[in-house]
């Protein structure tokens, strides 16, 4: 995204080829004046060994400051605007997380203003220190200045998380390798951030997993965010719905959440984004399973004759707010309690019906969700106790659609209101569902359990399923039985994290497969919850099964 980059001036995603080029816009690092590659083994255990006051934090979980739904501004208040007032108005915006001013220095004046404004609204920051210039694993004499800079923010109740720049190319992964193992080994409950490139930075969808995976390997994340706009002159660039799979996949392989900004301002590019518009953009995010959503931009940027900036949520000029200000309350109102029940849930397949994007997957019936009338992205979750959830949104963003469902005979739907409670909706006798959606606008159904099938409808449901296994609970063994599988689908274990901790490769049309309780690393799964999924089948809930450990 255009971003406030460690002090430079302002920069624009669109001073590189969108489609094609690997070509990073400006220098997002700087001044991160030198970068080194990765020191060695032994210089990284001498740099992590015997750091006192973090070794008795080693148990903390890595970023378990993060929110449980995050909603960020990009970027925020201007530095001579880090006023109550100001940071009031931004919370007021249903917006938990505060990113940088732009063109932040990265001072801890600065730091230490935005903290102390923001605690008591109940705000989290994440912060850019410029000292972190001077800290390098191969330069032992720097490690106090580590152990300071972690000092100044750690026990801060507004501080998230250390701001390691924007859209970094593949190049400074090494040198924020370092940065993320020794803050991390001083500080795991404050994440190291970075906000990542863009999939149609890249040429192909290889070639961005490749960099999402480096990233990955190199940093060992908290979280991944990016974003990806797709909405541009003279053309759409349609590169969202690769986007989002690609963040999920790895994500999912890490056992991390991820994040995705989207396009708010109009500028270069870029062109103005209705309400409609907004909401698709949002709604293809938490289909895919995000758990944060950002806004880029919250403040608007300087004039630029290049970029062209027109008015974001606040105006530049006047500081007073504009359409999009009550246009991103009144959606972050929602999204609230929504956000925080899909974070809690367990995803499971992203499809689509009516139409399939580059990249998407269609929608295919299964034992719960039978049939999908309409244009319509559906995110599939479950809870841990394997009740289907249901995420329909709008595939238009600028026409008010009527979407219908068709769900199993017997059961019951209920559907997420506004404020976090549920309200039971009618179904047809046949099963039908009908929701009218305004453009790009989008519902959270729970499906329950009903009155038992029997006879042709219990028989029909169940050849629906391509998944089962047994015994469940299981002990030493499970064997799942694949039926009707396609070349390529991939048989997939993931515990209530979402982490996925075992998989196999589906060779034949019909088969079995045994699992033995072994994780990806080789090491012996622990007892628990864990949930089966078949990729690539005619089907997308997934087998809910309890472990009860190897024999």
């Amino acid at each position: 995204m255009p971003h406030a980059a460690r002090g430079l001036t302002l920069h624009s995603l669109p001073l590189r080829s969108a489609a094609t080029s690997h070509d990073f816009a400006g220098d997002p690092m700087r001044p991160f004046t030198t970068l080194r590659r990765a020191a060695s083994a032994a210089l990284l255990l001498a740099a992590i060994a015997g750091e006192g006051a973090a070794e008795s934090r080693a148990s903390t979980p890595y970023g378990s400051a993060l929110p449980r739904f995050a909603l960020f501004g990009w970027a925020g208040p201007p530095r001579e605007l880090t006023t109550a007032a100001r940071y009031a108005e931004y919370a007021r915006a249903g917006l938990n997380v505060a990113l940088l001013a732009l063109n932040d220095p990265g001072t801890f004046a600065g730091n230490v203003t935005r903290l102390e404004v923001t605690r008591p609204l109940g705000l989290r920051n994440f912060l850019l220190d410029d000292d972190l210039d001077s800290v390098f694993i191969a330069r032992p004499e720097t490690y106090a200045l580590a152990d300071s800079i972690v000092s100044r923010y750690r026990d801060d109740p507004a501080f998230l998380g250390y701001y390691l720049g924007d859209e970094p190319p593949a190049d400074y992964f090494p040198r924020l390798g370092e940065w993320f193992e020794m803050l991390r080994r001083r500080d795991p409950a404050h994440p190291a951030w970075n906000s990542l490139g863009p999939r149609g930075a890249f040429p192909s969808q290889a070639a961005f997993e490749s960099y999402l995976r480096k990233y990955v390997e190199a940093t060992h994340p908290a979280v991944l965010c990016n974003n990806q706009y797709d909405f541009q002159i003279p053309v759409d660039q349609h590169f969202l719905t690769e986007n989002i799979a690609a963040m999920g996949e790895v994500a999912r392989e890490e056992g991390i959440p991820f994040w995705g900004v989207v396009q708010l301002v109009e500028h270069f590019i870029f062109r103005e984004v209705t309400e409609g518009m907004l909401r698709w953009e949002v709604a293809q995010w938490l289909a895919g399973g995000a758990t944060g959503i950002g806004y880029f931009t919250y403040w608007t940027p300087p004039p630029n004759a290049e970029y062209d900036w027109q008015p974001a949520m606040i105006a530049w000029e006047t500081g007073e707010r504009t359409a999009y200000y009550a246009m991103v309350s009144a959606l972050n109102a929602r999204l609230a309690p929504l956000g925080n029940t899909l974070a809690g849930l367990h995803w499971t397949a992203t499809q689509h019906a009516g139409s399939v994007p580059r990249g998407g997957t269609a929608f295919s019936p299964d034992h719960v969700l039978l049939a999908v009338g309409g244009r319509a992205t559906i995110g599939r979750f479950t809870d841990s106790l394997g009740t289907p959830h249901v995420f329909v949104g709008n595939s238009d963003s600028v026409t008010t659609r009527a979407i219908t469902l068709t769900v199993q005979s017997g059961r019951r739907v209920h559907r997420l209101r506004d404020d976090g409670g549920w309200d039971k909706l009618t179904i047809s006798p046949d099963g039908h569902l009908l929701l009218v959606l305004q453009p790009g606008d989008f519902r959270l159904l729970r499906v329950l359990p009903g009155t038992a099938t029997a006879g042709a409808e219990a028989e029909q449901a169940s050849a629906r399923v391509p998944l089962t296994s047994s015994p469940n609970p299981a002990r030493g063994a499970i064997r799942f039985e694949v039926q009707g599988a396609p070349p390529g689908a991939r048989l997939e274990l993931f515990d209530l994290g979402g982490r996925r901790v075992w998989t196999s490769r589906v060779l034949a049309a019909s088969r079995s497969v045994e699992w033995r309780g072994a994780g990806a690393s080789g090491a012996p799964a622990p007892a628990g919850i864990y949930f089966a999924r078949l990729s690539g089948s005619a089907g997308a809930t997934p087998l809910r099964l309890v472990w009860l450990g190897a024999d």
